[in-house]
C-alpha cells in the first residue's frame, strides 16, 4: 500500500524500473513537471506569458482598424468630394491598403504591439520570445495588403471576399489552436499574441 491507501500501480515486467520507464513520471501527461498548459501551448506557455484569446485580439484589431480607418475614410471622402474618378478610387484603395499593412507591420516590428493591443494589454512576440522582425510582422499582416485591390472593378469584391475568408480562418485557427496562434502566426514562423 502507498501512503494514500491505494495499492502501487502494476509494473511492466518487460521494462526496467526507474525514471522514464513504467508509469508516467512527473506531470499529468507524463512530461516531467509539465501539464498540457506548460508545454508551449495552453495557459502558461510562452516564457510565463499567457497567450491572448480570440476576443481580446478581436477587440484590439477593431481599435486599430478605427485608428487606421477613420483618417483614411476622411481623406477618401475629401478626395471624392473634390474629384471623383476611377483613377482616384484606385489610388485611394491602394493608399488605404498600404497604410493598413504598414501600420500593423511597423508597430509590431518596432514596438511589439500596436496602439489597440497596448490599450488591451496585449503584445506580439516572435518565436524566440522577443519582438517580431520586420519580415515576421509583414508575413503575419500580409492579408491587410488585400485592401489595395478593393478599388479595382470586379477584382475588388474578390479581394474583399478573400479578406473576409482569411479573417474567419484566422479566428477559427485561434480558437482551435491550443497556443492560440492563428494561421497567420504560423505563416510568420510562430509569432504569438500574449498578455503583456
Amino acid at each position: 500500500m502507498t501512503t494514500d491507501g491505494y495499492p502501487p500501480p502494476p509494473q511492466n515486467p518487460h521494462l526496467p524500473d526507474g525514471p522514464g520507464y513504467g508509469a508516467p513520471q512527473g506531470g499529468p501527461y507524463g512530461f516531467p513537471g509539465q501539464g498540457f498548459g506548460d508545454r508551449g501551448f495552453g495557459d502558461q506557455g510562452f516564457g510565463g506569458r499567457t497567450p491572448a484569446g480570440l476576443l481580446p485580439r478581436l477587440g484590439a484589431r477593431m481599435l486599430d482598424s478605427l485608428v487606421v480607418g477613420l483618417p483614411m475614410g476622411l481623406l477618401t471622402f475629401v478626395v471624392a468630394l473634390s474629384t471623383h474618378s476611377f483613377v482616384y478610387d484606385l489610388l485611394m484603395s491602394a493608399l488605404t491598403g498600404a497604410v493598413a499593412f504598414g501600420y500593423w507591420t511597423y508597430f509590431e516590428s518596432t514596438r511589439g504591439t500596436t496602439p489597440g493591443k497596448k490599450l488591451l494589454g496585449l503584445s506580439v512576440v516572435a518565436p524566440d520570445g522577443g519582438r517580431p522582425t520586420f519580415e515576421q510582422a509583414a508575413k503575419r499582416n500580409a492579408f491587410e495588403a488585400l485592401q489595395i485591390l478593393t478599388g479595382v472593378p470586379l477584382l475588388g469584391w474578390v479581394a474583399d471576399l478573400i479578406y473576409l475568408i482569411v479573417c474567419i480562418g484566422i479566428a477559427v485557427t485561434i480558437g482551435q489552436n491550443p497556443s492560440r496562434q492563428g494561421f497567420h502566426d504560423v505563416f510568420a514562423g510562430g509569432t504569438r499574441v500574449v498578455r503583456s
